[in-house]
C-alpha cells in the first residue's frame, strides 16, 4: 500500500466534496490532526473507519483503497491496511534514526564550540590579556561568549530531552544571560572601527582599530591564530574618516587616510626585510639607477634615482622629490613628499635582493609604485634599466661615459675621462642635451669646462686638474655660446653669437686670464672690406697660444670655407691662403698634436672630385709656415 498516494487521493475527494480537514473530522468523529497526518501518508484509517470514509465520498472501499475510483479490482482490505500501517511504521523508524543523527551531530558540534570557545576565553582572560594581547575584533570577545551560551545550551537541553521544566528554565536563564551578554557588546564592542585584513597568501595580518570619539587609530601587528593581536604603535594623526589600505606586497601594506584637516596621510606598514640585509640601510641608496615600467598607463612610467632624489616621470612630466622628502618605512619601503603632502609609495618587491656591502637591489630585482590617494591606486612594477653585474656591484654605474665624453640624463651631467670613473658636473643641465656641440665644452686633463642656464641666468662650471675642484661664474646668457676654448688652465676663449641673418652671424670673441671667472672682449669677428666685422653661423675659434688663434668662415651651403688667422691675440686677423683651388677650397680648423698643426682643406659640400678627398698641411712654428703633406 502507497501511503503518500493514499494520502494525496483522500485529500483530492475531501477538496473535489469542498470539506476542510476540520468538517472531514467531525463527520468521522475524528481530529482534524488526523486528517492532516492521513493526507501526508504519516497514518492510516482504521481498518473500522475505512466504510465511513468511503460512504462520506460515495465510493466503495475498494476505490478508496486503489485510490481510483471506477476501478473494480478486488482488493484484501486487512492486507492493505496491515501493509499501509508496516509503511508507517517504517518510516517513522527511518526519521527517528535520522533525527537521532542530527541530534548527535549537533552534539558533537556544541561540544566542540563550547570547549573551544570556552578555552579561548580562559586562555585570553587568564593569560593573554596580561600580555596585552586583545581581540583583534572588539565584538569576538561577546561572540565568543554568546557561543558558549548557545553551544552550552543545546548540549543542556538534548542530555534532559523532554523534561520541559528544566528546558524551560534553561531557556529563560540563556535569553537572561545572551540579553546582558548583548548590553555590554553593544556598550563596549563597537566603540572602535576595527578592520582586519590579511595578505594574499595569509603569511601576515594587519589590525586596525579606530576610537569612533577620538579619532586615533591603533595599529596591531601580526595576529595570533587570527583573532588576537598587541597594540603596536598609533598613526600620528586624528583620523577623519574611513582608513584605505591596501596591500602592496606579501609584506608591505599601505595606509591612506584624511586627517581632521581634511589633509591627505600617509603610512606604511612593513613586516620584515629583504635577503641579503644584516644590518640597518637607507633604501633610497638601493634604488639608484633608473627604473621603467611596461605599462604606461595610469601612473608614473620612468624613475630617476641619483644624486638630485628621486624623479618620478608621469605623462612627459617630471617631479623632483629630494632625499629630504622621502621618508623611508621599515627596511622596503619609501613614501615621496612634495609640500608636506604624499605623493607616491615605492615597495620593494618579493624579488628584490639586497648587496650587503653595497646596500643596492641586485640584478633582476624589481619595485612597485602607486600614488597616494584615497580612490582605488593601481600598483604597478618597475624594472631597473641600469646595467648592473651579477657578482660585482662596488663598480656600479649610474651611467655609461666612454673616455674623454659626457653623458646627461635626469639633468645630470656625468663625464669621465677613462671610461670607469665618473664623476657630476655640479650644475642643473634639464633640458640642455641639445645646447652642446663639438666646440662649445671642453674636457681635458688641465680644464674641463661646460655652461648650464638656470633662473633665467648662464653659468660657466669649470675645473683644473681633472676634477680637482669645480667653479661657477655667471656669463652673458643673451648670446649663444658657439665655442669654448682653454689653452691652458687660466687662459681661455669663447666665442658667442648674438644675431644671425642670411649665414652671417653677429657676436664676439671673448677671452679669460683667471680661469674662467671673468671674460673681456677681444673681438666682435673678421672684416669684409667695411667697417662692419662679422663671423658666419658656423663659424668656430681655436687659438693656439694666447696671441695666435684660428677663426673659420664657413658659406651657408657649406660649399666652401675660409680660415683667419690673428697673431695679436685676436686685435687683428688676416686671411690664410695655402692653396689656390676651386676644388679644395674648404679650410677646417687646425688640430694640434704634440705642439705640430694639422690643416685639413677638403672640398665641402659640393666636393665630388677624386673621391671627395682632401690636402693637409702641418705646421710645426704655430702656423708661422706650412708644409704640404704628402
Amino acid at each position: 500500500m502507497d501511503n503518500e498516494k493514499f494520502g494525496k487521493f483522500i485529500q483530492k475527494l475531501r477538496k473535489e466534496n469542498n470539506l476542510t480537514q476540520k468538517q472531514l473530522g467531525e463527520k468521522l468523529n475524528i481530529t482534524d490532526k488526523a486528517i492532516s497526518k492521513w493526507e501526508r501518508g504519516l497514518s492510516f484509517p482504521d481498518i473500522s473507519m475505512l466504510n465511513s470514509l468511503a460512504d462520506t465520498f460515495h465510493i466503495t472501499v475498494t476505490e478508496l483503497l486503489n485510490c481510483e475510483i471506477g476501478t473494480n479490482e478486488e482488493i484484501d482490505v486487512k492486507k492493505a491496511v496491515e501493509e499501509a500501517i508496516e509503511n508507517i511504521t517504517q518510516s517513522q523508524e527511518k526519521k527517528q534514526k535520522k533525527l537521532l543523527k542530527i541530534k548527535k551531530i549537533i552534539s558533537i558540534i556544541s561540544v566542540i564550540v563550547f570547549i573551544g570557545c570556552l578555552l579561548t576565553q580562559i586562555g585570553y582572560l587568564f593569560i593573554l590579556k596580561r600580555h596585552n594581547y586583545e581581540y583583534v575584533i572588539d565584538s569576538l570577545f561577546y561572540i565568543v561568549n554568546e557561543l558558549i551560551l548557545l553551544s552550552g545550551a543545546i548540549l543542556f537541553i538534548l542530555v534532559l530531552k523532554k523534561n520541559k521544566i528544566k528546558n524551560i528554565v534553561t531557556y529563560i536563564l540563556f535569553t537572561i544571560l545572551t540579553i546582558i551578554n548583548l548590553i555590554f557588546m553593544f556598550h563596549n564592542g563597537f566603540k572602535n572601527d576595527c578592520t582586519l585584513s590579511f595578505s594574499s597568501n595569509f603569511s601576515n595580518g594587519l589590525v586596525l582599530k579606530q576610537n569612533k570619539e577620538t579619532g586615533l587609530a591603533t595599529l596591531y601587528y601580526s595576529p595570533k591564530f587570527f583573532i588576537f593581536a598587541t597594540p603596536d604603535e598609533e598613526l600620528p594623526n586624528i583620523i577623519d574618516g574611513k582608513i584605505k589600505y591596501q596591500w602592496l606586497t606579501n609584506d608591505i601594506c599601505n595606509l591612506t587616510y584624511m586627517d581632521k584637516d581634511k589633509t591627505i596621510r600617509d603610512y606604511v606598514v612593513t613586516y620584515g626585510s629583504r635577503d641579503g640585509v644584516s644590518s640597518y640601510y637607507y633604501i633610497t641608496s638601493s634604488l639608484l639607477g633608473t627604473w621603467q615600467t611596461t605599462d604606461f598607463y595610469e601612473g608614473p612610467n620612468k624613475i630617476y634615482v641619483d644624486s638630485k632624489g628621486i624623479t618620478i616621470c608621469e605623462d612627459e612630466k617630471s617631479t623632483l622629490f629630494k632625499y629630504d622628502n622621502c621618508v623611508q618605512y621599515g627596511l622596503t619601503s619609501l613614501v615621496l613628499y612634495n609640500n608636506d603632502k604624499p605623493q607616491y609609495v615605492i615597495a620593494f618587491n618579493e624579488d628584490c635582493k639586497i648587496d650587503d656591502e653595497t646596500k643596492l637591489i641586485k640584478k633582476d630585482g624589481t619595485i612597485s609604485v602607486c600614488k597616494v590617494s584615497m580612490e582605488k591606486t593601481v600598483i604597478k612594477q618597475f624594472n631597473c634599466l641600469t646595467y648592473k653585474n651579477d657578482n660585482d656591484l662596488k663598480n656600479y654605474k649610474l651611467v655609461n661615459v666612454a673616455a674623454n665624453d659626457y653623458v646627461i640624463q635626469n639633468g645630470i651631467l656625468y663625464i669621465s675621462y677613462d671610461g670607469n670613473e665618473i664623476c657630476e658636473v655640479p650644475g642643473d643641465f634639464t633640458n640642455m642635451e641639445n645646447d652642446y656641440t663639438d666646440y662649445n665644452y671642453q674636457i681635458s686633463s688641465e680644464k674641463t669646462v661646460f655652461f648650464y642656464n638656470a633662473n633665467r641666468k648662464r653659468y660657466l662650471v669649470y675645473s683644473d686638474h681633472m676634477l680637482n675642484n669645480w667653479h661657477t661664474a655667471e656669463i652673458d646668457n643673451h648670446t649663444k655660446i658657439q665655442n669654448i676654448h682653454f689653452i691652458n688652465a687660466d687662459i681661455g676663449f669663447m666665442l658667442e653669437i648674438e644675431d644671425t641673418a642670411m649665414g652671417i652671424a653677429f657676436g664676439k670673441i671673448s677671452k679669460t686670464t683667471d680661469g674662467g671667472e671673468h671674460w673681456t672682449k677681444i673681438s666682435s669677428g673678421i672684416s669684409q672690406g667695411g667697417e662692419e666685422t662679422i663671423f658666419k653661423t658656423s663659424s668656430q675659434i681655436r687659438f693656439i697660444t694666447e696671441d695666435i688663434g684660428f677663426v673659420t668662415m664657413p658659406s651657408t651651403p657649406g660649399d666652401y670655407s675660409e680660415l683667419y688667422v690673428t697673431k695679436d691675440g685676436g686685435t687683428s686677423f688676416s686671411k690664410l691662403d695655402l692653396l689656390d683651388s676651386d676644388i679644395y677650397d674648404y679650410y677646417n680648423l687646425p688640430t694640434v698634436e704634440n705642439g705640430v698643426l694639422t690643416l685639413e682643406i677638403s672640398q665641402g659640400s659640393d666636393g665630388d672630385y677624386n673621391g671627395n678627398d682632401s690636402k693637409y698641411y702641418r705646421s710645426e712654428d704655430n702656423g708661422n709656415t706650412w708644409n704640404p703633406v704628402e
